[in-house]
């Protein structure tokens, strides 16, 4: 049986079909979203869409983000209207929802592949329920397939959803340029467009132009100032030029492909976001991980083998993406996913090709590939579906980041009128949107809302005691402190001290918090 089924005029059937599968997956995206906390990366784009001054000021504030500014243009617009974060997490569903229609509709996929990736991990929760840019991206990315056939007339369209989709974040930055020059090999290999070629030489140059236009504007967003902070890695494996640290690093980055294509969570963690059930677990887990990577990447080129130019796109876009893993950074799931959404995207263009059979010098065991590459398919997206399910129903039960429930509490104390002061600012930042003021931030050491990733710098022990004694000092009234860990014992020295409220633990790392309420304590520094 084919993955793919031939793209058909669409029926009253289909209709119908569409109308459901979309209108359910919004509304159950709904619940899942109006029960969703959001945390630090959702909330930082917020805030500087928010606390920006001006449209100059907001890309000012979005140099050390390392992502082009087109979601943060968004929201810096539905800001404008409302200061409340649910505006931008139901903007978020609105573009999931029609990311959800645009593969219904147009995708060539059969009925049962376009249910389960309706509701596979990626499009129903990670890029659905997270309010981050990769959504963008994701539309971005199905429009050019959608609108891939147009190619033939003009460039226009697909030139310009390219120079959109590079504007989104960076990933899909590096899949645009894969799918620019996927088009001039599929121009070259075309003897059509050859020998029509001086007849669409305007078309060609301004569509150029524009693609250019969009890539120059998404590089100087994405290139960091000099004075930029950010670490690039979320994984340490010593020294690069130590042999076996460089293949662990290697093996980091295949094991990704694992990780998106089957993004089994480890059960029985209550953390559970962007863990792995094999890539977590002991390290012959992580082998196997490892040799289910090569099989996966193994399985899709010998898929794509047929369509030489599909099977450019996917091995270039996979290609770059590992690349940056390996040389900018590490990444979690929901940058990894793109390796998954690339392979659904390679799919939906191979039906634009006819099949070239070159089976003849292919190992013997690809042919188990090509004859079960519909069951295989069928099962990574149950597996996802797996994944997906878990993922939202843990959404539901528990809170995703405990930042609600203290913005909650101290309006519910009427404590929003103190002096609040925040450590780590990068785990406080979501009671900020949800406060609408601005709090302390003792690692820069001022009043701030969004992370200010070149102002600030990591506390140890005694620097984080002498920052709070100066703010302490400077205030005669009781300060309320908000610390995603609990106080060092050297401060109740110092301070008269009043633990005040404990958050329940949250599904994202770092963000349960514990506040307090401080006074100084005058005997002491009398001494």
């Amino acid at each position: 049986m084919s993955v793919l089924k031939t793209i058909l005029p669409f029926s009253r059937k289909d209709s119908i079909f569409t109308f459901w599968l979309v209108l359910l997956f919004f509304f159950v995206s709904l619940i899942g979203i109006l029960n969703h906390e959001v945390w630090l990366d959702e909330i930082q784009a917020w805030l500087i869409a928010r606390d920006s001054t001006s449209i100059v000021d907001l890309f000012r504030n979005l140099r050390y983000e390392g992502h082009p500014g087109l979601w943060h243009l968004n929201l810096y617009f539905i800001s404008r209207i409302t200061h409340n974060p649910t505006a931008m997490q139901l903007f978020h569903l609105i573009i999931a929802t029609i990311n959800i229609y645009v593969f219904v509709k147009f995708s060539p996929f059969n009925k049962l592949h376009k249910v389960l990736f309706t509701f596979s991990y990626f499009p129903f929760y990670e890029y659905s329920i997270i309010s981050r840019n990769y959504n963008l991206g994701i539309l971005f990315i199905f429009l050019f397939c959608k609108f891939f056939p147009t190619r033939k007339k003009s460039y226009f369209i697909l030139a310009s959803l390219l120079s959109i989709l590079a504007n989104t974040n960076v990933y899909s930055f590096i899949i645009s340029i894969c799918l620019f020059l996927t088009l001039i090999v599929d121009f070259i290999s075309n003897s059509y467009f050859l020998e029509n070629f001086r007849y669409r030489i305007k078309n060609i140059l301004i569509s150029f132009a524009i693609l250019l236009f969009g890539y120059a504007v998404a590089l100087l967003q994405i290139i960091p100032p000099a004075d930029a902070k950010f670490t690039g890695s979320t994984q340490n494996f010593g020294e690069s030029n130590n042999l076996i640290n460089t293949i662990k690093h290697l093996s980091y980055v295949l094991m990704t492909v694992w990780r998106s294509y089957v993004p089994l969570p480890n059960f029985l963690e209550d953390h559970f976001w962007n863990t792995n059930l094999l890539i977590e677990g002991a390290g012959s887990l992580r082998v196997i991980a490892l040799f289910f990577s090569l099989i996966l990447l193994i399985f899709s080129i010998v898929i794509f083998i047929r369509k030489p130019i599909v099977l450019f796109l996917y091995t270039s876009g996979t290609f770059g993406i590992l690349l940056f893993t390996y040389t900018k950074f590490s990444g979690y799931l929901r940058h990894h996913g793109h390796l998954f959404i690339l392979l659904i995207a390679c799919l939906w263009l191979t039906s634009y090709y006819p099949r070239r059979y070159t089976q003849r010098g292919l190992p013997k065991f690809t042919h188990f590939f090509t004859k079960y590459k519909y069951q295989i398919l069928t099962t990574i997206l149950y597996v996802h579906v797996l994944a997906s399910v878990f993922a939202f129903s843990m959404d539901l039960i528990h809170p995703f980041s405990a930042s609600k429930e203290v913005a909650q509490f101290i309006k519910s104390q009427q404590l929003d009128n103190k002096l609040i002061v925040g450590s780590k600012d990068y785990a406080v930042a979501p009671i900020s949107a949800l406060l609408d003021r601005q709090l302390f931030y003792l690692e820069s050491n001022n009043l701030g809302s969004f992370i200010s990733w070149n102002q600030r710098e990591d506390l140890n022990e005694t620097e984080f005691i002498q920052r709070l004694h100066s703010v302490v000092t400077q205030n005669n009234t009781p300060i309320l402190l908000i610390l995603n860990y609990a106080l060092y014992d050297q401060a109740y020295k110092m301070f008269n001290i009043s633990p005040l409220f404990q958050s329940s633990q949250s599904i994202v790392h770092g963000e349960n918090y514990y506040l307090y309420s401080l006074t100084n304590k005058h005997t002491a520094l009398k001494k």
